[in-house]
């Protein structure tokens, strides 16, 4: 005897429809998530390897900033160390400068003139005495502008005074002491000078 399907068959194509579309739908929700799933593993392995090369980078501009403060620690000890080597030849300058200035003083004095005061204040030199004429006077202006240690010289007063046995002339000179950078320079060569004798 025949089966007879009472059920109509449109119903069964439209349920099987259905129930291969859910299944379709399913099967693209999995995949949707399984993608958004590694998508998301990915992001997170990516910014994990970020975050560690950050936290190096991290360590090594802190390294690099103590380094940096060691540096500037070094720099301020030169500066330091400089100024006070600097001080120490300025002291050691002006502790031979005494000498230098009387040493050359008796350079650039011509015969005929006679010092009565020789005073320092500063960088000047205050000179006092008597000239036989007044050529010895310009003379010894000249021998002071060709001076390696003095230079500058400048007539303050030059006055003609009797003595009982001869006329002086009786003057006051202002004279101006080189840097202490070229009276350095000099002290050198005169140093290399005297090593080579």
């Amino acid at each position: 005897m025949a089966n007879i399907n009472l059920l109509p068959w449109r119903e069964e194509a439209r349920e099987k429809q259905k129930r291969d579309y859910l299944g379709i739908l399913v099967a693209v929700f999995i995949a949707a998530g399984l993608l958004v799933y590694l998508a998301l593993q990915f992001v997170g392995l990516m910014t994990h390897d970020q975050q560690q090369r950050n936290a190096y980078l991290q360590n090594e501009i802190q390294q690099l900033d103590k380094q940096i403060v060691e540096i500037n620690k070094i720099k301020q000890r030169k500066a330091d160390i400089e100024k006070r080597t600097e001080i120490i030849l300025e002291l050691q300058q002006s502790s031979n400068l005494p000498t230098h200035i009387l040493d050359e003083l008796v350079r650039v004095i011509p015969p005929g003139v006679y010092l009565s005061s020789v005073e320092k204040k500063g960088s000047i030199i205050w000179i006092e005495g008597r000239s036989e004429s007044n050529n010895n006077v310009a003379n010894m202006m000249r021998k002071i502008t060709a001076s390696t240690w003095l230079q500058d010289p400048t007539m303050q007063s030059i006055v003609s005074q009797k003595d009982d046995i001869r006329e002086l002339q009786r003057f006051s000179l202002k004279v101006t002491i080189k840097g202490v950078e070229h009276m350095a320079a000099k002290t050198a060569r005169a140093g290399k000078g005297g090593a080579g004798k």
